[in-house]
């Protein structure tokens, strides 16, 4: 169940800055609170301290090297935060990969899905063409908080 007090978040781990602004924006007005991560450090930090219960839905994009903070970052990508997300994060909580990588995202939903999470899988360049799939996705997330709130 969710906490009343707590505004819904929407957990964005990517590290292209233009992503970021476009995602800011299609969030905009929404209700939800855009949280960004841009390194695999910083979600591995973020998911580690369990602080995930209102995370309401999670944008995943997989290769993280445009922006590390570290030198371990050079080495971090999605698929090193995914045990976190299988471990802490409800199962409910829908998920949405952008990444453009050919390969590591057909993997990532499978390993999801596998665990329970309902996985949506949409290039980033296909919801830039079509931000109303993003909306869809977000009507998704808005009713299933909505409905683990009741």
């Amino acid at each position: 169940m969710n906490s009343p007090h707590l505004k819904p978040r929407l957990l964005l781990v990517e590290d292209d800055e233009g992503r970021i602004d476009r995602f800011s924006r299609w969030v905009e007005g929404s209700g939800f609170v855009l949280v960004t991560v841009r390194s695999g450090g910083q979600a591995l930090g973020m998911l580690s301290k369990g602080s995930t219960e209102a995370i309401a839905g999670i944008l995943l994009d997989h290769d993280l090297s445009d922006s590390p903070f570290t030198q371990m970052d050079h080495m971090l990508s999605t698929s090193d935060i995914m045990p976190l997300i299988q471990r802490g994060v409800r199962r409910t909580t829908p998920i949405l990969i952008h990444s453009h990588n050919a390969n590591k995202p057909v993997w990532m939903q499978k390993a999801l899905e596998s665990s329970g999470f309902t996985v949506t899988r949409i290039r980033f360049a296909l919801l830039a063409d079509d931000p109303s799939k993003f909306q869809d996705w977000l009507a998704d997330v808005r009713d299933n908080w909505d409905f683990e709130s009741d």
